[in-house]
């Protein structure tokens, strides 16, 4: 029982992280469910922004929901270059996020204000993630499975672990 008590706060991180990530993360499956086998409204977003932001240098890009399909193709011109999926929207990313800083409480005025400048940060993070996706997989398709799987979600995961760093830096600063 002491052992318990001595680990009271990390028990407690664990308990509201783990519980408030799956909460989270079945709500967000069930809304993606409620638009199959059309994307989800967020997916579609993502992909018409990343469309968007790649036809400043090609004006033929397009981002075309694939029917019947969870999935939006970015195109260019009539050749799909790459398919997005609910997976790549970044949601499930902000939601281990949020899920961190609520585990590791704050004063509520900062957690809203730390977890919208995540929010944001890690939402243009991941269009940029996408973007280069479609460019690796233009130039270098070969490649694009690393790229995918390992060093942009690495990088991703990166800013979150930053931004996590500074969290528990700004909580503790306030706690003194």
């Amino acid at each position: 029982m002491n052992v318990f008590k001595e680990n009271k706060a990390a028990i407690y991180f664990l308990l509201v992280f783990v519980g408030l990530y799956l909460i989270l993360n079945t709500v967000y499956g069930l809304y993606v469910e409620w638009y199959s086998p059309q994307p989800d409204p967020i997916t579609l977003l993502v992909s018409q922004q990343v469309a968007g932001f790649l036809s400043w240098w090609d004006a033929s890009v397009v981002a075309v929901p694939i029917d019947a399909s969870k999935n939006v193709s970015i195109r260019n011109g009539y050749r799909t270059v790459i398919n997005v999926f609910e997976g790549c929207n970044g949601i499930n990313v902000m939601i281990v996020f949020i899920s961190f800083l609520v585990a590791f409480r704050g004063k509520l005025k900062a957690t809203i204000f730390f977890a919208l400048m995540g929010f944001f940060i890690i939402y243009l993070m991941n269009i940029a993630r996408v973007s280069l996706l479609y460019a690796v997989e233009i130039y270098w398709p070969r490649y694009l499975y690393l790229f995918h799987k390992y060093l942009f979600t690495g990088m991703i995961y990166a800013v979150v672990f930053a931004l996590w760093y500074l969290w528990v830096k700004q909580v503790k600063r306030a706690a003194n």
